[in-house]
């Protein structure tokens, strides 16, 4: 977690919220933060270019004003490298609000729907929240599954198995 990126996405995600425009917000960060190619970053970087010029060129293909005065404070603070971040935090605080929780399932086949859906309300009902699994095919994974979730991993795969079976006969 990139904790200055935190803390603008806080305040923007404060601001949004206040004024009830929390997903048109987001919606539109989205669209800006795709529609940014290679130049215009890299014109939005440079240091020797100055800060009116920026904050023109972002005016004109920005509708939402509060997102518009968000991204204006960015280049003001010479920050603008961090829109990346600050959008991936606002989605975390958003799904922190509504109580969803992003998992991934790395598994050596994909899982069936039944596996996916049986799995998500486990861990629906485990954690008390709205469960988005995404299920990862890894063929390394000899067998079983890992699950990682806000930084943890539940790692029940046969190749773990091995490794630490490996590891205690080793000692």
């Amino acid at each position: 977690m990139n904790y200055i990126a935190f803390q603008y996405a806080e305040a923007l995600f404060g601001l949004a919220k206040e004024t009830s425009q929390i997903d048109k917000v987001v919606s539109e960060y989205k669209i800006v933060k795709d529609s940014f190619d290679t130049e215009i970053y890299q014109f939005l970087i440079h240091p020797k270019i100055k800060k009116q010029d920026k904050k023109d060129i972002v005016a004109k293909f920005i509708n939402n004003e509060l997102l518009k005065s968000f991204i204006f404070v960015l280049i003001d603070n010479s920050r603008i490298e961090l829109l990346d971040d600050t959008l991936a935090e606002l989605e975390k605080l958003i799904d922190n609000q509504n109580k969803v929780m992003k998992v991934q399932v790395f598994s050596h086949k994909k899982m069936s729907t039944e596996q996916v859906k049986q799995l998500a309300a486990n861990l629906a009902k485990k954690h008390n929240r709205k469960i988005e699994l995404k299920n990862i095919v890894e063929k390394t994974i000899v067998g079983g599954i890992r699950i990682e979730f806000e930084g943890m991993i539940l790692d029940d795969t046969i190749n773990n198995y091995l490794h630490n079976l490996k590891a205690n006969l080793t000692k």
